[in-house]
């Protein structure tokens, strides 16, 4: 009899943990407490006394024609898939531009980005000049009075805007209200 009841509370704890299980993977990736609004920059020290401020300010869903028109050749492989561009800015906050370290400016490479929400999201890697932000005035560094403007992109799955975006050693974004 107590074999019996062991068997039947085991079966139930490995039945609860499926259940948990499944329900954790079948339901959307929530923003942790902390994720940062669109908009919202994070102060970055690049040199002494020379601040920056990293925001993730866009992001939104194109069709795989807008890869060819800047410039991007996409392979049968891509096919049913959806881009996904997400801006960013850098702004001098505080201090001079020109006693900064170029080599802590927070320019993200691709694998320092982390999407997540109802799909899955793969970094496209282009070479030479790419500008997928939405007016297509990227710029090419950052200035006194101008922030530098770039853009990622990556490949996800269809109807699949992605929630919450990371970049590494700088910060989450949530992308819904």
């Amino acid at each position: 009899m107590i074999r019996k009841n062991r068997t039947l509370a085991l079966a139930a704890l490995v039945s609860a943990t499926v259940g948990i299980a499944l329900t954790g993977c079948s339901s959307p990736q929530q923003a942790p407490d902390d994720a940062l609004a669109l908009g919202t920059g994070v102060a970055v020290e690049v040199g002494t006394g020379v601040e920056m401020s990293f925001a993730i300010d866009d992001v939104r869903e194109g069709k795989l024609s807008d890869l060819a028109d800047m410039g991007v050749q996409s392979s049968p492989s891509d096919e049913g898939k959806t881009p996904y561009f997400v801006t960013y800015s850098v702004t001098l906050t505080d201090g001079d531009i020109k006693d900064a370290d170029r080599s802590a400016l927070p320019v993200p490479t691709t694998d320092e980005w982390k999407l997540r929400g109802t799909g899955t999201y793969q970094p496209i890697q282009v070479v030479g000049q790419f500008d997928c932000t939405p007016d297509g005035n990227a710029t090419a560094g950052v200035s006194p009075d101008a922030p530098l403007v770039a853009c990622q992109a990556f490949l996800g799955d269809e109807d699949a805007l992605p929630t919450v975006i990371e970049v590494k050693d700088l910060g989450t974004w949530t992308t819904k209200d």
